[in-house]
């Protein structure tokens, strides 16, 4: 049990179970992403069978409650990441069903491998996490806070030490399968050498803007084009909204902690007090304003492009104004500075423009595409005749002048520290690494059109922290490769797994 969080529990957080719900993107669609659970299901219905042992639905919704919570209030990404490389490796694209899965596969390779993870090994692990540090110490306060969003989602102290518990064990076992690997010199001599060279050499840049210039456009191309695309112009819909803006209190770090969580109470009273009239009790957003007495603020329709003032810098709030249907009950919103309940008053359908208007607009897609079509056919012919000439023996400054090519000359560019003044030395600096000595590189794309590179020498030049950078380079690709044989070990042992997912509802 966690008793150092529960010293000085206060009642009132345990007003925010409302609030707590959780509904992120990528747990969305668990229920479609390999198993069938209908609105029938029970939570006693088997939703998958892994080595031979049925999970409920119950089970299924347990364990995703408790990765969320580890990510998002523990900030604890460490399973989580684990759980979603497994099933990137195997090409189940790290979501849904098949994470929830590979939890219970690890679960049962923990048990299997004889791995034990202590109460004070998951408490010590739990008061390392950031989410409980402050200026790198353990903070009781907000260990308080933690327990209560915790017992406001259903995990009681042993839940808690549970979801950490899982992280060590899977820690534990990937020591087990992959911990005495470690890369060989001459790897990690290679990678200090490909990362910490220092390159000279040129670039030969295609600026879209110039291919542009010499592209032409006909009344004929562009009507042929808005006929073809005319769905695609339309005006953006437009929506008017009323709401009442339930604001946090401002600096709470200023304030004692019961002055502090007296504050967030009074919040959540009165957004759990509208929202019930609306949501509950099915009482209309102007009825349940004037039954508690909150300011109504209204703004005229807008785009949720150009939001009004007062809407700019809540994009999550503007997004479910947009999303909401048009008879919804008002429900609460979290913004960046406090909750919102909206009414959508009046939504203005998207209307047919005519070719007139969207003529200019239609013109300058056409003049881009041509002009990326224009600048792709001289880049390829332009790589083709240099990287021929470079093999044939002849000179780089010959080629170029030959195909009326400008040839601009690099700083010296060190592939780890690109020169800052040097416009995308990031990007120059990632093609240069993989370009031979006395070669022409690929394409590589930029903001303003395409370049090829040109490496004339590269060197590895003598730094004050060679050892310790080598000896970085060395442990990362230890890391990496652990990782790898982790991934595949686990790859195998999810084949006997025999995992079954259920059709159920």
């Amino acid at each position: 049990m966690l008793e150092f969080f529960r010293r000085h529990r206060h009642a009132f957080l345990y007003t925010l179970t409302f609030i707590i719900i959780v509904s992120f993107a990528m747990w969305g669609g668990w229920r479609k992403s390999g198993g069938d659970f209908g609105r029938g299901a029970k939570l006693t219905d088997t939703a998958v069978t892994v080595y031979g042992k049925d999970y409920t639905v119950a089970d299924l919704q347990r364990a995703q409650r408790s990765v969320q919570f580890a990510q998002y209030y523990l900030q604890d990404y460490e399973l989580l990441s684990a759980l979603m490389s497994l099933s990137a490796s195997r090409g189940m694209g790290g979501g849904g069903m098949d994470t929830l899965t590979n939890l219970f596969v690890l679960r049962h390779l923990m048990e299997q491998n004889g791995i034990r993870v202590s109460d004070a090994e998951a408490r010590a692990a739990l008061e390392k996490l950031p989410a409980l540090q402050n200026n790198g110490k353990f903070d009781v306060s907000r260990a308080q806070s933690l327990e209560a969003n915790a017992s406001a989602m259903g995990f009681d102290g042993e839940a808690l030490l549970g979801i950490m518990k899982d992280t060590v064990g899977v820690r534990k076992l990937q020591d087990i399968v992959s911990k005495s690997y470690e890369a060989s010199p001459l790897s990690a001599e290679k990678q200090y050498a490909s990362s910490y060279q220092t390159f000279k050499g040129s670039k030969i840049v295609f600026e879209t803007e110039t291919f542009k210039k010499a592209a032409t456009v006909t009344d004929d191309e562009v009507k042929k084009y808005y006929d073809e695309n005319k769905d695609s112009y339309k005006t953006e819909e437009k929506r008017a909204v009323s709401y009442v803006f339930f604001e946090n209190p401002k600096d709470l770090d200023k304030k004692p902690l019961e002055e502090r969580q007296k504050a967030q109470s009074e919040v959540v009273k009165r957004v759990n007090a509208f929202n019930d009239l609306t949501v509950k009790d099915k009482k209309s957003f102007a009825d349940a304003a004037k039954q508690t007495k909150e300011k109504v603020e209204s703004v005229p329709a807008f785009t949720q492009a150009e939001p009004p003032a007062a809407l700019k810098n809540e994009s999550a709030v503007v997004e479910q104004i947009f999303a909401r249907a048009k008879d919804a009950k008002a429900e609460a919103v979290e913004g960046n500075n406090g909750w919102y309940v909206f009414d959508v008053t009046k939504i203005e359908e998207p209307k047919q423009q005519t070719l007139d208007e969207v003529k200019t607009k239609i013109k300058d897609v056409l003049l881009g595409q041509k002009a990326d079509e224009a600048r792709t056919k001289a880049v390829n012919e332009a790589r083709l005749a240099l990287a021929d000439g470079l093999k044939a023996g002849k000179k780089i400054e010959d080629l170029v002048k030959d195909k009326k090519l400008t040839l601009q000359a690099l700083p010296d560019i060190d592939t780890a520290n690109p020169p800052q003044e040097e416009p995308n030395g990031f990007i120059i600096a990632k093609e240069a690494a993989k370009t031979g000595v006395g070669a022409i590189s690929h394409a590589v794309d930029f903001d303003k059109g395409t370049m090829l590179i040109y490496v004339s020498a590269k060197e590895l030049r003598k730094r004050p922290d060679a050892a310790e950078l080598r000896k970085s380079q060395g442990t990362n690709l230890s890391s990496q490769e652990r990782r790898s044989l982790f991934q595949a070990w686990f790859k195998k042992q999810q084949e006997s797994a025999r995992v079954v997912i259920a059709k159920v509802g």
